[in-house]
């Protein structure tokens, strides 16, 4: 497959990048540990204010790796039989729910390669705005979410946990076990968090960058203040205040260099800022560590592209379009 930099392939790339500007907080790349398989509810890690907690028993599904298909099958607390299916892919798009009573639509979108926000819906009011957290090492799933009326009055909060068959919660606590002196800390998103991340997916733009910046401002005590940058720069970003956002993707490979996410969005706003070598350095580091992102190789080859290196641009639009098809030039 020959590139080159006919009028064409400069005009296919482009509209990859407008493209990747529109969708800019939806791209992501697959979570670093498969969701595919069942997972088991464990009650006695599972909270709820008020409570009790909403399951007596509760398996959970997926179908591939970055989610596909969730199916929930289960007893609540009433010993009602629990059964349906949700889509769990995080592409920040709408999707219906069947069987469930309570909600009828869910829409995730992912934040890195742990973290996923959701937001379930019935009638186009909300029902419950959480986070789903994915362990380091691939065998706990944490649901943390706020439950809301028809009037929109938060009514609790929930914790949901899951592992896969055969976890032994007692053994990694005791293998992970701090040092005298050390703190530990347990909550991946506080409540503002959770907040700012719900202003951010309904595109209030304005009321994430307002509330991202009074967490990042308070120094809260958060383990996740690199995705607080990492949610702000994609407000500015979808503001086009492209400046802005490369400080907050900056201020979050500080705090956390191997986040791939927030190099891959950085990258994606350098090439909006037309900093080719610099998106390529970014692009170049995204595919070394999940060498499956077709969109980084397809990013990177509009940058090659575009500086005339035709040769470095046909291979990674192959390489693009080997690993997705939708990003195959006709």
């Amino acid at each position: 497959m020959t590139i080159g930099c006919s009028a064409f392939a400069r005009s296919a790339a482009i509209v990859v990048v407008a493209a990747f500007a529109v969708a800019f907080p939806q791209i992501a790349v697959a979570q670093s540990a498969s969701l595919a398989g069942t997972w088991n509810f464990i009650p006695d890690k599972s909270t709820a204010t008020p409570g009790p907690v909403p399951y007596k028993s509760m398996t959970l599904t997926f179908s591939d790796a970055a989610g596909g298909q969730m199916t929930i099958d289960g007893v609540d607390a009433q010993g009602k039989p629990v059964k349906g299916t949700v889509a769990a892919v995080a592409d920040g798009k709408p999707h219906p729910v069947s069987g469930i009573t309570e909600y009828d639509s869910s829409t995730l979108t992912r934040f890195n390669d742990t973290t996923t926000s959701y937001n379930y819906t019935k009638r186009k009011s909300t029902v419950a705005l959480g986070n789903r957290v994915l362990s380091q090492n691939g065998n706990v799933l944490t649901f943390r979410e706020q439950t809301f009326n028809a009037n929109g009055k938060q009514t609790g909060t929930v914790t949901i946990v899951f592992a896969k068959p055969g976890y032994d919660f007692a053994s990694a606590a005791a293998a992970a076990a701090p040092k005298a002196g050390t703190v530990t800390m347990t909550s991946p998103l506080t409540a503002d968090e959770t907040a700012a991340a719900a202003a951010l997916e309904k595109g209030d733009d304005d009321a994430a960058i307002a509330a991202f910046t009074k967490i990042i401002d308070s120094k809260q005590q958060t383990p996740m203040l690199y995705y607080d940058h990492v949610g702000r720069g994609i407000a500015y970003a979808k503001k086009n205040q492209n400046e802005l956002a490369i400080a907050d993707f900056d201020a979050a490979l500080k705090l956390k260099p191997d986040d791939v996410d927030a190099r891959f969005r950085r990258g994606g706003t350098r090439l909006q800022l037309k900093q080719y070598d610099a998106a390529i350095e970014d692009f170049g580091e995204v595919v070394k560590a999940d060498p499956m992102n077709a969109m980084a190789f397809r990013l990177r080859g509009f940058a090659y592209n575009t500086l005339g290196n035709d040769k470095a641009a046909g291979s990674d639009y192959d390489k693009a379009c080997a690993l997705n098809k939708d990003l195959c030039q006709n």
